[in-house]
Order: C-alpha cells, then sequence, then structure tokens
C-alpha cells in the first residue's frame, strides 16, 4: 500500500506530508533554541564576573561560517539537479554538503581541544592566571604503607578500583600487598578479583543471616501479638524484616610490603589533607603530604578581579615578578590612553572590550618585553594558545604556584563559568544537529538509490526536506557565531 501525498501536494495544503512534517519540527526547534539564546543573554546581563570577550578563535568559527553557507548552497544546488534529473550532478553536489559537514565538525574538535588542554588558575587575591600544566597537577605522598579499600555491597555509584585507580599512581615500582587472607602478593586484577568475588560473597552471607533474623523476630512478636494494635505494628515489622535488601559495605586494609610514593593526579581523586588522600574510588591511603604544587605554563593574566591590577599576586617575586609588572603596566596604560584617545565621551569602565584588552595580559614568551612593547596583542584568552608549546612557537613562562595561592583551577570547559557551560550546550547541541542532518543527507547519497532510479520525484521531496533541516541547521550558527565568538 502506498502512503499518500509523498510526492504530489495535498489539496487542502497545497503542500507534501513530509513539508508540513519538517516544518511542524522546525517550529519546535525554533522554540528550544530560542529558549537557549534568551538564557545566554539573561546570564550575560545579569553576570557577577567579567563576561569572557573575544575568547574564541574568531577565524576557526569564520571559517565554518563559510563552510555552512557553502554547504547551504550545495544543497540546494543536489535538490536542483535532481529535478531536472542530472544526477551525476545531484551526487556531487550532495558529496560536497556532506563533506562540508564532515570539516564542521573536524574544526569543531579542533576547537574543543584547546579548551580541554587549557587551563584557568584563579589566585586568592581574584586574578585568573591561564596556561597549560605541561604534566598535569599531581598531589605528591610518601610513607604510605596501607590501602583502605571499601568493597560496596550492592550497586553503588564508587566502587573499589584500585588496580585502575591508585596503582597508577604509584611513582616507581609496586610493592606486593599483605591481603586480608594473610598472604603476600601481588595486586592486579586477577588477585583484587578474587577478593572482591570472596569478600562480596561474605557480605552477602552476612545479608542473609541479618534479614532471616530479622524475620524470625517479627515472627515471634507476631505470634505472641493479642491487640489489633500491636499486630498491626508486628505485621508491619514482619514486612520490612521481608523487604530488607541492604548487603553491608566491607572496609579491607592491604599492607604494602615496603612504603609506597604516590603522585596522584587531581582528577583521581576526592581530597586530601596534610596526612591522607582519598582516591575517586573510595580508597584511602595514609602517609604525609610532600607536594601539593602546581606547575603552570602562562600565557595570559587577567586581572579584572582585582582592585589594584598592578599588585597582582601574579607579579609576587615568587611567581612572575618585576619585569613582568612593568609589561603589564604599560600594556594597561597604552590601551586606555588609546581609548580616551579615540573615545573621548565614553565611559571607561562600560567598556568590556576595552577592560579586556587593558587587564587581560597576554603573554607569547619566558622573557619580557622591552620597554615600549609590551602592547598591541589582540589575541583571545584561549585563541593563541596550543595545547603544546612543541612547534608552536612560544616559549611561555613557567611558575610553580603554592596550593594556599589558589583557591580554583579549571580547564575551560563548563566548569570554569558559565560562560563556557552555555557554549558548550549551544554548540554541542549545534554539532549534534550537525550530525544528524549529515547521516540524513548521506542515506539520501549512498542508500537511497533504488528510489533515485524509480522514483526520483519522490527522492527530491526527500532531500528538500533534509534540506530544509540543513538551512535551520546553517541559520542557528548564523546567530551563534556573532553571539559568541565576536559580541
Amino acid at each position: 500500500m502506498d502512503i499518500p501525498y509523498t510526492v504530489h501536494a495535498r489539496p487542502d495544503t497545497g503542500l507534501y506530508n513530509a513539508k508540513i512534517g519538517i516544518w511542524l519540527f522546525l517550529a519546535s526547534e525554533v522554540m528550544l533554541f530560542g529558549g537557549l539564546f534568551s538564557a545566554y543573554i539573561f546570564l550575560r546581563v545579569g553576570a557577577d564576573y567579567p563576561w569572557p570577550v573575544h575568547d574564541l578563535d574568531v577565524t576557526l568559527g569564520f571559517i565554518n561560517t563559510v563552510v555552512l553557507i557553502a554547504s547551504s548552497v550545495t544543497v540546494v544546488m543536489a535538490w536542483a539537479m535532481l529535478k531536472l534529473r542530472k544526477f551525476a550532478w545531484y551526487r556531487i553536489n550532495m558529496a560536497i554538503t556532506v563533506i562540508c559537514a564532515g570539516v564542521f565538525m573536524f574544526n569543531k574538535s579542533l576547537e574543543y581541544k584547546a579548551k580541554f588542554s587549557h587551563y584557568a588558575v584563579k589566585l586568592t587575591d581574584g586574578t585568573m592566571l591561564t596556561g597549560h600544566l605541561p604534566n598535569g597537577y599531581h598531589v605528591k605522598f610518601d610513607g604510605v604503607k596501607e590501602l583502605s579499600i571499601t568493597i560496596a555491597g550492592g550497586n553503588k555509584a564508587v566502587d573499589a578500583d584500585p588496580v585502575d585507580v591508585v596503582l597508577p599512581a604509584i611513582e616507581g615500582d609496586v610493592p606486593k600487598f599483605k591481603f586480608p587472607s594473610g598472604t603476600e602478593q601481588e595486586l592486579n586484577a586477577a588477585t583484587f578479583g578474587e577478593l572482591q568475588k570472596a569478600t562480596r560473597k561474605a557480605a552477602y552471607e552476612a545479608y542473609q543471616a541479618k534479614r532471616d533474623g530479622m524475620i524470625a523476630d517479627a515472627e515471634k512478636v507476631l505470634a505472641a501479638a493479642t491487640t489489633p494494635h500491636a499486630i498491626y505494628e508486628a505485621e508491619k515489622r514482619l514486612a520490612i524484616a521481608r523487604n530488607y535488601n541492604v548487603i553491608p559495605d566491607t572496609k579491607i586494609t592491604l599492607v604494602a610490603a615496603s612504603p609506597i610514593k604516590f603522585a596522584a593526579n587531581t582528577s583521581d581523586i576526592f581530597g586530601y589533607t596534610d596526612t591522607t588522600l582519598t582516591f575517586c574510588d573510595g580508597t584511602i591511603v595514609t602517609g604525609k603530604l610532600t607536594d601539593d604544587k602546581m606547575t603552570l605554563q602562562v600565557d595570559g593574566v587577567d586581572a579584572r578581579g582585582v582592585a589594584q591590577s598592578e599588585k597582582s599576586l601574579a607579579f609576587d617575586h615568587r611567581y612572575l615578578g618585576d619585569a613582568w609588572q612593568k609589561a603589564f603596566v604599560e600594556n594597561r596604560d597604552h590601551h586606555i590612553a588609546t581609548f580616551e584617545h579615540d573615545y573621548p565621551t565614553r565611559d571607561k569602565t562600560r567598556s568590556a572590550t576595552l577592560q579586556k584588552d587593558s587587564l587581560f595580559f597576554k603573554i607569547h614568551t619566558s622573557t619580557p618585553p622591552a620597554e615600549g612593547k609590551a602592547h598591541g596583542d589582540k589575541h583571545g584568552a584561549e585563541a593563541h594558545a596550543p595545547a603544546e608549546n612543541h612547534g608552536s612557537g612560544h616559549d611561555y613562562p613557567t611558575v610553580v604556584l603554592e596550593k594556599k595561592d589558589f583557591t580554583f583551577f579549571s580547564n575551560f570547559t563548563p566548569k570554569l563559568n558559565t560562560y563556557y557551560a552555555i557554549y558548550f550546550t549551544l554548540t554541542g547541541l549545534h554539532g549534534l544537529h550537525v550530525v544528524a542532518g549529515a547521516l540524513v543527507l548521506l542515506y539520501f547519497l549512498a542508500f537511497d538509490g533504488k528510489r533515485l532510479r524509480q522514483d526520483p520525484e519522490h527522492l527530491a521531496n526527500r532531500v528538500e526536506v533534509g534540506g530544509l533541516f540543513w538551512h535551520f541547521v546553517d541559520l542557528v550558527w548564523i546567530f551563534l557565531f556573532p553571539l559568541l565568538y565576536l559580541l
């Protein structure tokens, strides 16, 4: 049975079914993205911190804009060639559209990768240092002799996994451990698996014994009950006992044959004190904190959150020092003087661009610039920052930050601030639409050959509907590009 109005228009609307459906779907998409754009505007207006301005790579964003506009043209050309029955040109234009989608997503992956490898560190006085962590951020412990492991009795979000979580953080050779059975052996997937299985079996047996005891006690109380209220309470107690399903967790201590040194990445731990280190699997080690300093390659100093920018903690003698302080002050004063000359009637305090140019100092070399050379950079906070120094042409100054001097650090991801949270939400959702649209168009190109040969007009309608969705995806990016990259 053929579905009516897939090729020819309906008499009541003048449209075939798929076109009505896609317009209704796009109406819901407009409400979705309209709400997100509105949220962005309200969050920006009400931001209680310096909103990032020109932080993204405008060149890459512009290239992606051109790529998507070109793909909109080629998808229309593909539809037109199909209507004209020029099948070879249809395939060429559709292939170009899919390739453009691939180029767009490849560029977005480069942009995302740069953000995940680039960090911002907030000092106690409000200064933000941006840069890279060449070796990550590790907390070092020494003299550890025991691992306190908690094996979950049931399905829980946190369960012991010392082989994959704890052992990689050990510096040097991994010693043997004394297991609860009294044997001394290596800690690996096989030995821990046996320990985990035996522990959970014992925990289950303990649970069954407790449950059986609760049921027996409840049945005795029920048998002795005489009044309606006592019977009711006894029956309720019995129901609770029968439904009891709490399998207890078991804490196990593994004793190391020799003291251990740890260098744990902060992403693998819940927290630490001077004597304890808690890994994300719940394993606790006891020892002595020997190092919790962060080694950062600095490519920017953001003093917008400091009352007296020239007295930022970043210019402490332990960190960047006086020479970089002088370069910062020169850069700040230069941009302020230029602004006052170019816009004599404007309020300096209300210009986000001036605040960014004058108080966010970008660094490209490990040597402070000579006098008179410390200004003129217009790049964004991370647009110029590669993931590694190798082949980048930059040699950044390296500072070792003491834990007491910084309060927060994060890569340029949603964790950093509201701007990047909504940036990843908007661009990520848009990226999913690009992938979905490209897959549909690729299906028309590669897997709908039978319809192309037997019913090209029906395929043309399908391509038109796919093209309408693709135009919407491009239109969303036309709004995203100036909103996130230019304003």
